[in-house]
């Protein structure tokens, strides 16, 4: 920050931004250490000053810039914090109870990391995140995603990395969010993940949607990706549904596009049944509606796994199947393709 800019701050001439506030701290607090006058660990304790940060919004409505009253409506919704009361945790009560009118982002990664801390199940709290306007949650696993983050791409040791939160906020709340924005704003959520720089999300909310919703909800969120030009989620969210979603909820789907004359959708969710397990391809096999797309749905089945298919379709009765896959007489397919 320029020297006119922490003058303002200090001053009070202009609010001053979260990460301004702790940059300001920590200057503070190293030059006390320089100096030998250091600050009490009390005094520069990060967690303090997001909570006075966030009280101080609760107040003057967020970062001082509108009152209360003209926010979303969003902002207007309250958490329940009553397992925080029961669990003696008092100081966080307060924190939500003064976080009232400020953004979800702003507070509840911090009461997320004490709930982990403490071994508490945070699903209550990621299901109300989740009932929120989009760009706010979205705002939300951003903060999140730097607390509990995922293991780094390409890092050979990715468990240096690795939050063991993650699972129990970002993955709990992305699930939640396919389950109430998966259908008519997937596009939304889609998009303003990969713009959010989050789009190692996408999969994992179009998985959740994939898994969630009846077939009549899932045309519909195929066709608004598809409006969106976003041809190639929309085809993922189906592989989705044949790899991801249970056994015996998977051929509804199929039967839902082959009657609505949505073949090419149908192909997709057979794509990711092939692609998934011998038993899901098996169940896809004895299925009538499936027979006039059968040749893709063979042809689905990665070209490693040409064997282990071969050997689940034999025993399940589909000879003819499984030698193409793994003739006997050659003594079967090496694992290398034929090229």
């Amino acid at each position: 920050m320029a020297r006119s800019t922490i003058q303002e701050k200090l001053s009070g001439k202009s609010p001053a931004k979260l990460n301004q506030i702790l940059a300001i701290v920590e200057s503070i607090a190293e030059y006390g250490r320089i100096n030998g006058t250091p600050l009490s660990p009390q005094e520069v304790e990060e967690n303090s000053w997001r909570a006075k940060y966030v009280a101080a919004m609760g107040n003057r409505g967020h970062a001082g810039s509108t009152p209360l009253q003209n926010k979303p409506s969003t902002y207007d919704r309250v958490w329940n914090p009553q397992p925080l009361l029961a669990a003696g945790m008092t100081d966080l009560v307060d924190l939500v109870s003064q976080s009232q009118g400020a953004p979800m982002s702003t507070w509840v990664p911090h009461v997320a990391t004490e709930m982990v801390t403490a071994e508490m199940s945070c699903i209550n709290l990621m299901e109300w995140v989740a009932k929120g306007e989009i760009k706010d949650i979205l705002d939300c696993i951003k903060a999140l995603d730097q607390a509990f983050p995922l293991p780094s791409q390409g890092s050979p040791e990715p468990w240096d990395n690795w939050s063991t939160g993650y699972g129990a906020t970002t993955e709990i709340l992305l699930r939640y969010v396919a389950r109430t924005h998966g259908t008519n704003s997937a596009p939304v959520v889609v998009v303003g993940l990969r713009r959010a720089s989050l789009g190692h999300f996408v999969n994992t909310f179009l998985a959740h949607v994939a898994t969630w919703h009846l077939a009549k909800h899932l045309s519909v969120a195929v066709q608004r990706l598809r409006s969106a030009e976003l041809g190639k989620d929309a085809n993922a969210l189906l592989q989705f549904v044949g790899s991801n979603r249970m056994d015996s909820r998977v051929l509804e789907v199929v039967h839902h596009f082959l009657d609505s004359n949505s073949d090419g959708d149908a192909e997709w969710v057979l794509k990711g049944m092939g692609g998934g397990s011998p038993e899901r391809l098996a169940i896809a096999l004895r299925d009538d509606k499936c027979d006039p797309l059968r040749k893709a749905l063979i042809g689905s089945v990665p070209w490693s796994r040409r064997r282990e298919f071969g050997n689940h379709l034999r025993a399940e009765g589909f000879s003819e199947i499984a030698d193409s896959f793994d003739p006997p007489s050659s003594g079967g397919y090496s694992d290398e393709p034929p090229f």
